[in-house]
């Protein structure tokens, strides 16, 4: 079968790893899946909230900490970090629920038996390990992004959650924000017509420097490293690929870029610091990603070109302007431009609590799923492939 005519089933199944494919279904209905097999779900009855250890307290658990503090049905109850005194900064952050126990071995923490669920916080490279360890454990689990390097470990993650039956969702939380899903929802009503190219981008300065007391003597941070990492297009383009991503509603065929490491004025590392990403899509659609850690100032607008109008999308606003090719007849007047203020809320790291919360209590699907996550890392991982090889990367082969 040519990769023209693969089915999204199809494109998903062919990706599969040969050991856990017979496991592999998509979501069905409301917590359970498909072939009606049910998701294995802990409801919190007399017991009160749900009960949530933490993999990983480095400085994005500070975030996810300070949420949780106001989502009243899930509380911190592990901690588990290879530096202890982390540990306990983390601790003090901790307004609500029971003291946390604070573990330096997964396998302990893993244990611990009223645990419902897992965060996965760990450094980009250590995903995999975590996720499908405590998927094993019997506990559902929030895994950050980018949901892993690989798409081969992305499979090996989604077969598990299949198999226990446990619950996987990664932590892009754009899905969840009251902006974005404004913005989203708009441009499906929006009368443009099909997309057909995107022009997108993830501009910032270079990562923050860590405090001296974050890493024990002779752990390097891992952001500075491309194994551990992988580059820029992984740690930012993964939040704007899936936004494209949810947008367009394709999936990726074919990727190809240029990235490498060129401004020597950052920190020495081995991790790319720009990123130029060319994607197509089965929709015939194209998108244009750059990213690099030279900005001092913010962001640039996002583009979407459809056949009828382009969309202009920035962190708070969404243009519509509206146009027909030259040399047609116009069919019928073009509707006015759209401008609009998009909604203020946060950028969905609560939202994506919340929502969790409703997975736990068999209320609601995972999202973004496994495969959501996947979709990006076949885009990543592509990207990375043709800068190294120059060529252009057929994704369904990555696997």
């Amino acid at each position: 079968m040519s990769l023209e005519r693969f089915s999204r089933r199809e494109l998903i199944r062919e990706g599969l790893v040969a050991g856990e494919a017979a496991a592999l279904t998509l979501l069905g209905a409301h917590g359970t899946l498909a072939g009606n097999s049910p998701l294995i779900i802990n409801k919190p009855g007399d017991k009160g909230p749900f009960k949530l250890g933490i993999l990983g307290c480095g400085n994005r658990s500070k975030s996810h900490i300070s949420v949780l503090n106001d989502v009243s049905e899930i509380d911190v109850a592990a901690l588990c970090d290879i530096v202890p005194h982390k540990m306990d900064q983390r601790a003090k952050l901790i307004r609500k629920g029971p003291k946390p126990r604070k573990y330096i071995d997964m396998e302990k923490m893993l244990q611990q038996e009223d645990l419902d669920a897992i965060a996965i916080l760990t450094p980009n490279h250590l995903h995999k390990q975590g996720t499908i360890a405590a998927l094993e454990a019997g506990k559902h689990v929030f895994c950050e992004k980018p949901m892993a390097l690989t798409v081969a470990d992305c499979n090996e993650m989604i077969a598990v959650s299949e198999r226990t039956r446990r619950a996987l969702q990664i932590g892009t939380q754009r899905r969840h924000s009251n902006a974005y899903k404004k913005a989203v929802e708009t441009i499906r009503k929006a009368s443009v017509g099909k997309i057909l190219s995107s022009d997108v981008n993830s501009y910032r300065g270079d990562w923050r420097v860590p405090e001296e007391d974050e890493y024990p003597p002779g752990v390097e941070y891992w952001r500075l490293n491309q194994d551990k990492c992988g580059g820029v297009v992984y740690e930012m383009g993964a939040h704007t690929i899936d936004v494209n991503n949810w947008i367009f509603d394709s999936e990726p065929l074919t990727v190809v870029s240029l990235q490498d490491v060129n401004n020597l004025a950052l920190r020495t590392r081995s991790s790319t610091d720009h990123g130029g990403v060319l994607v197509r899509y089965a929709s015939g659609a194209m998108m244009n990603y750059g990213g690099n850690l030279y900005a001092y100032g913010p962001s640039g607008a996002d583009y979407f070109f459809a056949v009828n109008g382009t969309i202009t999308l920035t962190a708070g606003e969404l243009d519509i302007h509206y146009g027909q090719a030259r040399g047609f007849p116009t069919q019928k007047p073009l509707p006015k431009p759209v401008k609009m203020k998009l909604p203020g809320g946060g950028d969905g790291t609560m939202d994506q609590w919340t929502y969790f919360a409703r997975v736990l209590a068999g209320q609601a699907d995972p999202y973004p799923d496994g495969y959501m996550g996947r979709q990006s890392i076949q885009i990543c991982q592509g990207a990375i492939a043709s800068a190294q090889q120059r060529i252009v990367i057929n994704v369904n082969e990555l696997a």
